[in-house]
């Protein structure tokens, strides 16, 4: 499902793209498939060019181009004939040339910007169309041919040819790839060697590594030598890995292992065979291995057999699949690497006098420990002391208040009920003379 809709807005977008830019002329973003870049504002049109288009940007309402024929003439905005037409806007300039004289042209003016030449010829380039969707690490063979009048041009014609692809990219705010400018990818031969196939039969060919980030780019294949120049233009997006891979931590004692995470949506799990090896970093031979994608299947654990050497170890992957779509891919996966650690290794000789030295320092420890308790302890009775004859002094002064207050308290009862017992009243001296003989001092006693 969403290869189909990948594509469906990859058509969207190319037929917005192509509509905008057969309706107005300031689009400079649109290429045609044959569209060659004009630069350093020269270009050498060859005798097999029927007709030849200067889609050229400018400062803004700066005056119309001038272009300059091999033999110094000029071509005019003016200029009126039945072999130049010439579209002039605010930004641009489109002059097409009908028979346009052999050999170096020059553009003259304010020129800024993505400048581009479209060809009518006999001589025509054809490159092997890549898939809209790649992804990243992949690996393709690609071929390119040149023809003439629809045959193809053999060694005699291109023996100083040379075919060179390279990606540009869109700068894009939402692509990994927004500040990628352009990369020199690959150079097609053709003298059968490599993945060339026959040397110097017109075919050339190269195999693509596309170590890129994702996102949107122009890839851009260009033939040049000293007679003529042609180029091949296609949009293609890079898409991430379908596969992701994890080492995981290697515990004591047990075997490393590979954990393998499938994107089932990109890719048909029955049709996934990775291709490893496993070798020291310190260099030595290469242990390959083979895992097997299941149905069904989006996670898998591959175990390895744990090194008896110590040190570092490098894992080396290619992915070999099938899409979704049907398409059989090959991807250079990153590498995964673990490290077999060194034993600690203890000599038996040092243990003897590590156990005295250690029994020593207890010891001294505990006899440290037994000091500081002792003065704790001692502390602890002092004090504890102290406050049981503080609570047993504050016990007894309450007991002899207590004992006073209860003497005082039956005295007074005493008297009172003799006052009550007493038939006729005492005088006053009596009384007065009683209550001298009260002899309070007396509770003291």
């Amino acid at each position: 499902m969403r290869n189909i809709w990948l594509l469906l807005a990859f058509i969207g977008a190319v037929s917005i793209s192509t509509f905008t830019s057969a309706k107005s002329v300031y689009q400079t973003n649109v290429y045609q498939t044959s569209d060659i870049a004009l630069l350093d504002n020269r270009f050498r049109v060859d005798y097999g060019i029927k007709k030849i288009t200067f889609i050229i940007a400018r400062e803004r309402f700066s005056k119309a181009v001038i272009l300059v024929r091999p033999d110094g003439s000029k071509v005019y905005i003016w200029d009126k004939s039945d072999r130049v037409h010439w579209i002039e806007g605010k930004e641009h300039d489109i002059i097409t040339i009908e028979n346009p004289m052999p050999g170096p042209w020059q553009a003259l003016g304010k020129i800024q910007g993505d400048n581009r030449i479209q060809l009518l010829s006999d001589v025509q380039l054809q490159v092997t169309r890549l898939p809209i969707q790649l992804y990243s690490g992949e690996r393709l063979k690609v071929s390119g041919e040149l023809h003439h009048l629809k045959k193809r041009l053999n060694a005699t014609y291109l023996r100083d040819t040379e075919l060179i692809m390279t990606a540009y990219g869109y700068n894009r705010a939402e692509d990994e790839n927004f500040n990628f400018t352009s990369q020199e990818l690959a150079k097609f031969n053709d003298k059968g060697v490599f993945y060339d196939e026959v040397p110097e039969d017109g075919i050339f060919t190269t195999f693509l590594q596309l170590d890129l980030a994702t996102g949107k780019y122009k890839f851009e294949v260009a033939v040049k030598n000293n007679a003529f120049t042609r180029s091949f233009n296609q949009d293609v997006v890079i898409f991430p890995r379908p596969i992701k891979t994890q080492m995981l931590p290697l515990l004591v004692d047990n075997d490393p292992q590979l954990k393998l995470t499938f994107d089932v949506e990109e890719l048909q799990p029955e049709s996934i065979v990775i291709k490893g090896s496993l070798a020291s970093v310190n260099g030595g031979p290469r242990d390959s291995f083979i895992i097997y994608g299941e149905a069904n299947m989006s996670e898998q654990l591959y175990t390895f057999e744990r090194p008896t050497h110590i040190g570092g170890y490098n894992i080396e992957l290619v992915l070999f699949a099938t899409t979704k779509a049907g398409r059989e891919i090959t991807i250079n996966m990153p590498s995964e690497a673990f490290v077999i650690p060194k034993p600690i290794i203890i000599d038996s000789a040092l243990i003897p006098i590590a156990t005295a030295s250690q029994a020593n320092a207890t010891d001294e420890i505990a006899d440290g420990l037994e000091a500081s308790e002792n003065e704790w302890n001692l502390l602890l009775w002092v004090v504890g002391s102290l406050l049981t004859l503080l609570i047993l002094a504050v016990a007894i002064l309450f007991c002899i208040k207590f004992w006073q207050k209860r003497k005082f308290e039956k005295v007074i009862s005493n008297k009172m009920d003799a006052d009550i017992n007493t038939p006729e009243p005492l005088s006053t001296n009596d009384g007065t003379n009683m209550m001298t003989d009260l002899d309070l001092n007396s509770l003291d006693k």
